[in-house]
């Protein structure tokens, strides 16, 4: 894994409606590490998932991609290239888990015998296959969440971002869903999760931000190792965190 940031942003500013939403020097992903970030309602965390994945453009940025600065609009393809965001509700498409999970797979034209393979060894990936053939749209809030990280994880993003991806989960779905989570980062797959349940997903966290007033802030009762009065950059690229795999 390497020791530089995969994705980096600097100066990143964000108004909405008259109002400086996000306004944050120094915001930086590696691969194989996850930032947990909190926040309050309207605080601008969505927004900020949505402009690492591209979706949506900052005000102003300074952009970087493995090192090398970059213009927003060439930026924003590699995001869509190499980003993965999750809604905390993930669309599923009315069809069967198994079709859901090849969706990113059939739109990038892969051999029909290849695409089986792969969401065959992603069922198994995600503890699905017994529900392969099942509706989508009929499953748990537990069994979704699995879906749209299967589907997320098959096309093999750098970066995956997940907003509230536990919410109303009860004990067992969370454990699974956190375990999956450690699978990816084990991957060397980047992650950003945001929640208000912090105090449950921590043990997948290396480190742990609150954005309160568009500013960035270390939370210094987050159980890690690292030194949380450092600059957030510095706290991020850390040595790696000694989690279960």
């Amino acid at each position: 894994m390497s020791a530089e940031p995969l994705l980096e942003f600097r100066r990143l500013r964000k108004h909405v409606g008259g109002r400086c939403l996000l306004d944050i020097p120094e915001f930086a992903i590696q691969q194989g590490r996850c930032i947990l970030l909190s926040g309050e309602n309207g605080a601008g965390k969505t927004t900020l998932l949505k402009i690492i994945a591209g979706l949506e453009p900052p005000d102003s940025a300074r952009v970087y991609y493995q090192g090398k600065a970059l213009p927003w609009s060439i930026a924003r393809r590699h995001c869509r290239r190499h980003v993965v965001y999750v809604h905390q509700t993930p669309y599923l498409f009315d069809s069967s888990v198994a079709d859901n999970i090849a969706y990113g797979l059939r739109r990038a034209g892969l051999p029909h015998t290849e695409v089986r393979a792969k969401v065959k060894e992603a069922l198994a990936w995600a503890g699905l296959a017994h529900i392969a053939q099942r509706n989508a749209r009929q499953l748990s809030g537990g069994e979704k969440q699995r879906v749209a990280l299967a589907r997320a994880r098959i096309i093999s993003p750098r970066v995956l971002l997940l907003d509230e991806p536990t919410a109303s989960m009860d004990h067992e779905s969370r454990e699974r869903t956190y375990f999956l989570i450690q699978r990816l980062k084990s991957k060397d797959i980047g992650v950003v999760i945001t929640s208000h349940e912090l105090h449950y997903i921590s043990s997948v966290g290396d480190v742990r931000f609150h954005l309160h007033q568009g500013k960035l802030h270390n939370d210094f009762d987050f159980p890690t190792r690292h030194d949380s009065r450092q600059p957030a950059a510095r706290v991020f690229m850390a040595p790696n965190w000694a989690g279960p795999h």
